[in-house]
Parts: C-alpha cells; sequence; structure tokens
C-alpha cells in the first residue's frame, strides 16, 4: 500500500515517520521547498524526541518527501495533515486544506479510487464539505483525528489510547477495511477503534481538548482562592485526583495552557456553539479563565517589585512546555513581554536548543555581545541566566529544575526570590536555602 501525507508540520511529519515505521510506502508533501530537502537529507525541523532519528532510518528507504503532488497518482491512501489555525474571528482557518483539495482534484484521476483522510482538525461539517469538493471523483474521504502531545508526540503516536474514524456511509466497508489495514498495527496491540459518522468523529477531537481546557481553567480558579486563604493547591489536586471519577490527569496549576491545540480548539469550538445559534458558557469560563490566569500572575510579580523597571529577571522556560521547540501561545513568551513592557530586562533560557533559538529569530534578536535588544537576551547556560538577577520565574514544567544546584543558584542570584509559574520546585527544600517562594495557589 502507497500513502501520500500532504503537510508535514507536528501532525503530517509524525504521521509520515510513523507509517514509514510500520512498513509503508511513504511520501511526504509540502510546499516548502527548503524544509523538503532538509527532511530528504535526514534533517528534522522541529523537535521531538526520537523523531529526526527515526527519519534517517527510513529516509530514502520507504520514506520521501517532495513539492510535487504527483505521487498521489499512485497512492491509495492520501492524509491530509496542514494547518487549520485561527482566523481573526476564533473560526478555524480552512484555507490551506481546501487548497490541498483543489491540488488533488487537479492530478488525480476520476476514476482511480483513493481514500482521503483529513487529521487536521477541522470543525463539523469539514469531511462533508470536502466530499462535495471532490463530487465526481472515486473517493471516499475519512475523518481521522489526531490525539499527538507535543513533546513526546512520536511516543504518543506509536502508543495510541484510541483510533477514532469517521466515514460517510458505515454500511460502505470498503474505506473502513482499508483504514484498518492503515492502522493493522494498533489493531493488532488491542487499541480501540471508535467507527462512527463523520460528525461524531470530528466533534471528538475538539470535546476532548476542550474538556481537558477545562480541568487547567478550573484548578487555576481554584488556586486564585487557595493563594488567598492559604490554602495549598498541589494538597488540593493530590486529593482530588485520588477520586477515579476525576482522575490526577490536568489538575495542576499554573499559569495557563498554551500550545497549537488547546488555545484555538477551545475558540474554534466557542464558534461552533455560536454558528448554532447556542450559547457556550462552560466553555467560554474556560477561555477567559486561561486568558485571565497570566495577567493575575504577572500582578504578583509586580506587586512585590512595586516597580519592575530596570529590575533583572531571569525566565526559566521559553515553549508552551517541557521538551518541544514550539512558542505557539507560549505563557513565557505571553509574560516576557509583560515584562518588557513594564520596564524589566529579561534573561531567558529553556533547556531545548531550538526553542531557544526560535525565541531569538522570533523576537527577531540581533546579537551583540550576549545582549540584545528590547532588554532581552536568551543564554545557553542556566547559571549565566541567574546571574546577578533580581528574581527568578519559572515558566515551563521542568522536573529537572528540582535537580539543580540551587545552593550555587542562590550565590549567583543578587535576590533569592522564586516565582514559580508551574508549581514545579520543591518549595520546601528552596525556602531552607533561603529564598523566598511564590507558587499559583501555594
Amino acid at each position: 500500500m502507497k500513502i501520500s501525507v500532504i503537510g508535514t508540520g507536528y501532525v503530517g511529519l509524525i504521521q509520515a515517520v510513523g507509517l514509514a515505521e510500520f512498513g509503508f510506502n511513504v511520501v511526504g508533501i509540502d510546499i516548502d521547498e527548503s524544509k523538503v530537502k532538509a527532511l530528504n537529507r535526514g534533517e528534522c525541523p522541529l523537535y521531538e524526541e526520537g523523531l529526526e532519528e527515526l527519519l534517517k532510518k527510513h529516509i530514502s528507504k520507504n520514506l520521501t518527501f517532495t513539492t510535487s503532488y504527483e505521487p498521489i497518482k499512485d497512492s491509495d491512501v492520501i492524509f491530509l495533515c496542514v494547518g487549520t489555525p485561527q482566523d481573526r474571528d476564533g473560526n478555524a482557518d480552512l484555507r490551506f486544506l481546501f487548497s490541498a483539495v483543489e491540488k488533488i482534484k487537479e492530478t488525480i484521476s476520476k476514476e482511480d479510487y483513493k481514500v482521503i483522510v483529513i487529521k487536521s482538525t477541522v470543525p463539523v461539517g469539514t469531511n462533508k464539505k470536502v466530499k462535495e469538493l471532490l463530487s465526481g471523483y472515486n473517493v471516499d474521504v475519512v475523518s481521522n483525528p489526531e490525539f499527538l502531545r507535543e513533546g513526546i508526540a512520536l511516543k504518543t503516536f506509536l502508543n495510541s489510547e484510541r483510533v477514532v474514524l469517521g466515514f460517510e456511509n458505515l454500511e460502505n466497508k470498503k474505506p473502513i477495511e482499508i483504514m484498518e489495514k492503515v492502522y493493522k498495527y494498533f489493531k493488532e496491540k488491542g487499541v480501540p477503534f471508535i467507527i462512527t459518522n463523520w460528525e461524531t468523529a470530528e466533534l471528538i477531537k475538539y470535546a476532548s481538548n476542550a474538556f481537558l481546557a477545562t480541568k487547567l481553567s478550573f484548578i487555576n480558579e481554584l488556586a486564585k482562592l487557595s493563594d488567598k486563604v492559604g490554602a495549598d493547591i498541589k494538597t488540593i489536586s493530590y486529593a482530588m485526583g485520588l477520586d477515579p471519577r476525576i482522575g490526577n490527569k490536568f489538575l495542576n496549576a499554573g499559569i495557563g495552557y498554551a500550545g497549537s491545540c488547546l488555545p484555538k480548539d477551545v475558540k474554534a469550538l466557542i464558534k461552533q456553539f455560536e454558528n448554532n445559534n447556542i450559547e457556550p458558557i462552560l466553555i467560554k469560563a474556560t477561555d477567559r479563565v486561561n486568558e485571565e490566569q497570566i495577567k493575575w500572575f504577572f500582578k504578583k510579580i509586580k506587586n512585590y517589585y512595586g516597580d519592575l523597571n530596570g529590575k533583572v529577571l531571569a525566565v526559566l522556560g521559553l515553549a508552551f512546555k517541557p521538551n518541544t521547540d514550539d512558542l505557539r501561545e507560549s505563557r513565557a513568551i505571553k509574560l516576557i513581554d509583560m515584562l518588557l513592557e513594564n520596564g524589566a530586562i529579561v534573561k531567558g533560557f529553556d533547556y531545548v536548543k531550538k526553542a531557544r533559538e526560535n525565541t531569538i529569530n522570533m523576537y527577531k534578536l540581533d546579537k551583540i555581545g550576549r545582549f540584545y535588544r528590547y532588554n532581552l537576551c536568551i543564554l545557553d547556560d542556566l547559571y549565566e541566566t541567574v546571574k546577578d538577577v533580581d528574581g527568578i520565574i519559572i515558566t515551563v514544567e521542568y522536573d529537572r529544575l528540582n535537580n539543580e544546584d540551587w545552593k550555587k543558584i542562590g550565590k549567583l542570584v543578587k535576590e533569592k526570590v522564586i516565582f514559580d509559574g508551574r508549581n514545579i520546585l520543591d518549595d520546601k527544600t528552596i525556602k531552607k536555602l533561603g529564598f523566598k517562594y511564590y507558587g499559583v495557589g501555594r
């Protein structure tokens, strides 16, 4: 079976490499010529643990990349993995998806049978629209939402918890059988398969992400009350998580959720409610709490110093979560912007080199010594980052921070104060070393 994957971002590249690992002949298609050349050299354009190694294992064997749509002529299955960013109104922007569909129409014959699989996160009704655009072609359209977790995306692909497949007509067994062959690896491992209609499959992805976001916003709002009354949100979260009806996942209070999925998917779901004349009370509240959380945390920092002008602060963590280089909706970047606007000097650090590089590129920073314009510098060493600072701010949930030499750090800083936006540090140990410690709800 030959497979094409259109789009080589996080979803598409993981899909292409993963299917190659399953033994399929895979061609990845992308409009970015420089990215395609790099991929064909075995160079990974994004950071994900184990991804580059697997890419090099299969490149030029059963995995290739191209800017041409020609390979889809010989493909049995075509995966659409293009971006669906949020537009100005909060809807999912489907221009890239529909553009890819038009390219498919221009390339394939009307007679040859193809299965077109939409892995991109799309609102309800999109698969139906794509089938309408391909009217007259011998194709079946399948909804197959992804559930990757950045930072461990390859791991979550290879160890999928469920496979969701949506079809136009469940009586038509041909596309169902083909997709079961594509995902035979999961079938043999006993992974649950959800076989349903288009609309249900489309909504499952949004429902999953919105529910996780709601759990985060709930615990973050409760953290504000804990902060006021002297309760410990970490103990509260732990106790809640022991109830199997609640579970302990996504109950860590912090400075809000971010990344490529939760923020845009929550907003896109809100628009889908509104487009169907339904008021999304709970989902709107989830979004609002998340937007306010970073402001609440910034106010805590500002109240401590009174005036941030000229204060030198270390921000530890730049990406939106650990072990990724993805800055999309990063709370760290939002906080850095707020600090800079208030006259602070910021020294930033992340354990992932590519996250540091992406931050430098995003701010278009010019190296002058080790400092940059906008009162911002990005450093490659944690200890250099904290040297002579008036305070340390933790913005990413790196557990390895607990293994750093905080006694040494205490000697390097100008003032021993920590604002832990992820509640990741052992505060008792930190306080014994003479640090003032301010977490979220503790």
